[in-house]
């Protein structure tokens, strides 16, 4: 007659495997959720951190002046700078945290330079995503004389 043992499976092994099923289940979870997929993001990017995200070069007032622009993510959010030979003119942050991109002339972009209202003056045009995902054309005009950046309302 031969001896058959039976053998119990290790109870730090089924541990273990509790463990990955529920480390595979978050990271499955937070890669679905952009909330989550930001804020793990966010923990492991240095604070202070800038991201040029475009530039465009442009005279933003009747003057012939060219002037550049960039589009900027940092921790806090999406901001528009104005420059005038590496000097900051001014800042302004964009209302929604995400960067998106339009078709403007034939190509997609993310920031653009272009008279809309017919005024001789050139104004910005940036797209963003509020949190549902929702785009948004953001237009602002260059004040020269305040040097700052006004959010242009269209009617």
């Amino acid at each position: 007659m031969t001896e058959k043992t039976m053998s119990f499976p290790n109870s730090k092994s089924n541990g273990a495997h509790i463990a990955a099923i529920l480390f595979l289940s978050v990271l499955f979870v937070s890669v679905l959720n952009p909330n989550i997929r930001e804020a793990i993001r966010t923990q492991f990017t240095p604070k202070h951190h800038r991201t040029i995200l475009a530039v465009a070069t442009a005279p933003l007032d009747k003057s012939t002046k060219t002037l550049q622009i960039l589009k900027v993510k940092t921790e806090v959010g999406l901001f528009i700078e104005v420059y005038d030979n590496q000097k900051l003119l001014s800042s302004a942050q964009l209302p929604d945290h995400r960067d998106g991109f339009f078709t403007f002339n034939g190509q997609v972009t993310n920031l653009a330079i272009d008279d809309v209202d017919n005024d001789k003056t050139n104004e910005i045009l940036t797209t963003s995503f509020d949190q549902d995902l929702v785009a948004h054309l953001n237009i602002y005009r260059y004040n020269q004389g305040q040097k700052e950046l006004e959010l242009v309302r269209l009617n």
